[in-house]
């Protein structure tokens, strides 16, 4: 039935970004490009209507989602073949009849966990940044002056995993870099750089200070939260997960590779190095 759908979109981050650019090479640019293949686009409504959340190049996502005009019900393992090894995924659907409002954002960050980090300090600071706040220190610049830095934080819970550091952050939205720059200031704050005191400052109205973001490969947006129900696709889930346990085992065999090759160049070379 010809309407308006929401897809719920996963990616991993090698692409350009999130939002639709003139070199083609985004998330939203290879949804439009894979769903004009199927035949799904209707002429003179081929945009991308609302979107959950935009990301940077090098985020991930599980639970982004666009809106955008389709002919008709889409066949989600139709699209999965249009963009098989191409690291996005349409994981579930549903015709809506208005775009639903975003509950909340859910963001998670990977911390690598190769230092001697004081937990129980980050979650200290933690404390301090849930609640409504000024993040004008804690996000990209905005030169027009257009976005209020007034933002609300829900939660962030922070865990330790061997071997790295899991961050969650959950807002009702976020500015620009604003996540980020949280796991930077967290970061610091473990490591024993900075005292816990310092986000009181960061969070005043009438203090202006640079942080610099934390790199955009170690986050993923878990979940822009509406109250929609997708339909899943139960064969795009399961190829999904079986590509992402593929990957994981990849990527355990490079690490393993890359330890293998400090701890033999420290014993082969007796202290030079």
């Amino acid at each position: 039935m010809e309407g308006m759908y929401i897809l719920k979109v996963a990616y991993d981050g090698r692409h350009r970004g999130f939002q639709s650019q003139p070199h083609g090479d985004t998330v939203c640019d290879k949804i439009i490009g894979a769903l004009e293949e199927c035949g799904y686009l209707i002429e003179g409504k081929k945009g991308i209507l609302f979107y959950g959340g935009r990301t940077d190049r090098g985020v991930s996502a599980l639970g982004n989602f666009v809106v955008v005009y389709l002919r008709e019900e889409p066949k989600l393992s139709y699209i999965y073949s249009r963009l098989k090894n191409r690291g996005i995924w349409i994981l579930g659907y549903r015709r809506i009849e208005e775009i639903p409002k975003v509950r909340y954002r859910h963001y998670r960050y990977i911390l690598p966990g190769d230092e001697d980090y004081n937990i129980d300090l980050m979650i200290e600071g933690a404390k301090k940044l849930v609640g409504t706040h000024s993040f004008h220190n804690l996000s990209k610049r905005d030169r027009s002056k257009e976005k209020s830095p007034i933002r609300r934080i829900l939660d962030i819970r922070i865990s330790q995993h061997d071997p790295y550091i899991v961050i969650d952050v959950i807002g009702e939205s976020f500015l620009w870099n604003m996540v980020r720059k949280i796991v930077t200031v967290l970061s610091e704050i473990g490591r024993g750089r900075r005292d816990v005191s310092w986000i009181d400052r960061l969070l005043d109205v009438n203090h202006r200070e640079g942080v610099p973001a934390a790199p955009p490969e170690g986050l993923i947006l878990v979940e822009a939260k509406t109250d929609v129900e997708y339909i899943y696709d139960p064969y795009v889930v399961r190829r999904f997960r079986e590509e992402w346990e593929e990957e994981y085992r990849r990527s355990v065999v490079r690490c393993g590779v890359s330890r293998s090759m400090v701890d033999l160049l420290e014993s082969s070379f007796n202290g030079l190095v």
